[in-house]
């Protein structure tokens, strides 16, 4: 990613990328976040209803939000693996943050840095509507320690994701995908971004 600007370019950082591997097709590199559950959704039925004309973009968000919130459940039961550590539950969703944003702003995990060769992973145990629509808040300003009963994070080195069905829908950078087993780890490479001299990929960044 290289981002151009008037005045010297220097580097500054060096971001690791990370790798999505399903079960049934072929791996995918990613560098900011990947998210499975149901802000996923959001994303991915986002670009359905974007096909009306009755829709504009925003209105197509505001469509998708509403029918997964309010007919399609929040959670979702699966099998997630954090290194050696398995728990089978009901999750609301899964991101996997080497940054910070996506949809739109969104931070999950504000202590995320693309340049530290971590994986922020955070995990949210299903939740109701009424206490959804109080996480999100929050969520959106990686505020996630306020609801520790049901959100944890922490920085494993591989993150695995199983389902008896293929209802995992991920996020990578903006792309969906559909599968039933994802792997998600660190990639092997490296990726160099510039920017003017002065600036930090990590002003942003808390803890």
């Amino acid at each position: 990613m290289i981002w151009r600007s008037s005045g010297t370019l220097k580097t500054c950082g060096t971001a690791r990328s990370f790798l999505w591997t399903p079960s049934t097709s072929t791996a995918c590199v990613a560098l900011t976040i990947a998210c499975s559950g149901i802000d996923a959704r959001v994303a991915r039925d986002v670009h359905k209803y974007s096909e009306s004309p009755l829709l504009d973009g925003k209105g197509s968000y505001i469509y998708s939000l509403a029918v997964n919130f309010l007919f399609k459940g929040i959670g979702t039961h699966w099998t997630i693996t954090l290194d050696d550590v398995t728990t089978e539950g009901d999750w609301s969703l899964v991101s996997v943050c080497n940054g910070r944003y996506y949809g739109g702003g969104f931070m999950p995990v504000a202590e995320a840095r693309m340049d530290d060769g971590v994986l922020n992973t955070l995990v949210v145990r299903e939740v109701n509507r009424r206490t959804f629509l109080k996480f999100v808040g929050p969520y959106s300003r990686g505020e996630y320690a306020k609801f520790p009963e049901y959100a944890h994070c922490s920085c494993p080195k591989v993150v695995h994701i199983h389902s008896e069905k293929p209802d995992i829908v991920t996020c990578l950078d903006g792309e969906s995908v559909v599968n039933s087993d994802v792997t998600i780890k660190l990639h092997d490479k490296k990726l160099n971004f510039f920017g003017p001299e002065g600036c930090s990929c990590n002003r942003t960044a808390r803890g």
